[in-house]
């Protein structure tokens, strides 16, 4: 088959059907674990092949290790040709809600919950679950979300040859389309430092990134992806239906199906009004930054609004408590600057849009 098929192909898989692009992207991955430890397998056995002067051996085994080596290429290139949201979407970085938050925030939080006791695989889909613990060597680690498994599963390995994590920097393995896993420059609200070495780990990464990161890393010192497992405190994949649904194809929808998330809704939204100098009232603006008019209005759980003050750290005005609940973006109204919450749910979705449209046909 011709590149330019396998490539139109690929198109046409992440337009209609990114669900199954993903998953055969990370099937492909998996396949290419596999494939390194051949390639292990294979250098260690034409060592012993020249160490004992069988060279033909040897030779066979090295034109072997060529032809397995091209196959991972092309692996690695349809990999990333199917690729969709490697990297978290900047909407989507906030803290993680923490337990008691989800308590407060999720419909029948109960109905959720999972058996933490129950050891999850490498191998699984982690799309809307929420984690608790990972074992590794025996031993089982409390980890508060994803980025925190991920950054003491990296202390963890570190601990065990840090000069081989060093390498990590450099290796085109571990880097994604547009970013390096692992590096030496911070970058805000990205990536966080790990523990006893001077190296930041991308956190800035879904549920099934992570994961495939910890495959890679696992892989890299030669231990078994069933050694490690994963605990479960929640699964909202119920929450989510409506999100399955809309994966379906559907020719009229898919090309703006990322610009219809609801956080992208909402914030492009208010940016459109902000940018058009739409002049609320000033019961509006008050009501807008009252809590209690958001959760009835909006059924939201932090005012939609909040004054933005020039003469302090961005980063502090955006949290509520310990965790952002507000965007960096400024919004500008009525003469003022505003944060405006990050905090929405699918559920949000039609409460916000009654009241958009209910501005609209005010004017």
């Amino acid at each position: 088959m011709a590149q330019n098929d396998v490539t139109r192909i690929i198109e046409i898989i992440k337009r209609c059907f990114p669900k199954d692009a993903t998953e055969i992207s990370d099937a492909l991955e998996l396949l290419n674990l596999a494939l390194d430890g051949l390639m292990s397998s294979t250098n260690k056995s034409i060592a012993e092949f020249h160490k004992n002067k069988e060279f033909d051996k040897g030779m066979e085994l090295w034109e072997f290790s060529k032809t397995v080596s091209t196959i991972q290429e092309t692996i690695n290139e349809y990999t990333s040709l199917l690729n969709i949201d490697a990297e978290a979407d900047d909407d989507e970085i906030d803290e993680e809600l923490d337990e008691i938050d989800e308590q407060k925030t999720i419909p029948n939080y109960s109905d959720y919950i999972v058996d933490s006791s129950i050891p999850h695989t490498l191998y699984e889909d982690f799309t809307h679950k929420k984690v608790v613990a990972f074992s590794f060597n025996n031993n089982r680690y409390t980890a508060k979300d994803w980025k925190d498994l991920l950054l003491q599963t990296c202390d963890l390995l570190a601990e065990i040859d840090a000069t081989k994590f060093s390498e990590f920097i450099d290796d085109p393995v571990m880097k994604g389309r547009k970013v390096s896993y692992f590096s030496r420059k911070y970058v805000d609200r990205k990536n966080e430092k790990m523990k006893n070495i001077d190296i930041y780990v991308w956190t800035n990464l879904s549920a099934n990134s992570i994961r495939n990161l910890i495959r890679k890393l696992l892989r890299k010192f030669d231990i078994k992806l069933t050694d490690y497992y994963v605990y479960l405190r929640a699964d909202y994949t119920p929450l989510h239906k409506s999100d399955k649904a809309n994966d379906e194809y559907n020719p009229d929808q898919r090309e703006n199906h990322d610009e219809t998330r609801i956080g992208k809704y909402v914030r492009q939204t208010l940016r459109e009004l902000s940018n058009h100098q739409y002049r609320f009232t000033d019961k509006e603006i008050s009501e807008m930054q009252s809590k209690q008019w958001s959760k009835e209005v909006l059924g939201i759980d932090y005012p939609l609004l909040k004054k933005y003050k020039d003469n302090e750290d961005i980063s502090a005005q955006i949290k509520d408590g310990i965790y952002g609940r507000y965007w960096k973006e400024i919004f500008e109204f009525n003469g003022m600057k505003f944060l405006a919450t990050s905090q929405w749910y699918e559920r949000h979705r039609e409460p916000f849009a009654r009241w958009i449209s209910r501005l609209q046909n005010e004017k």
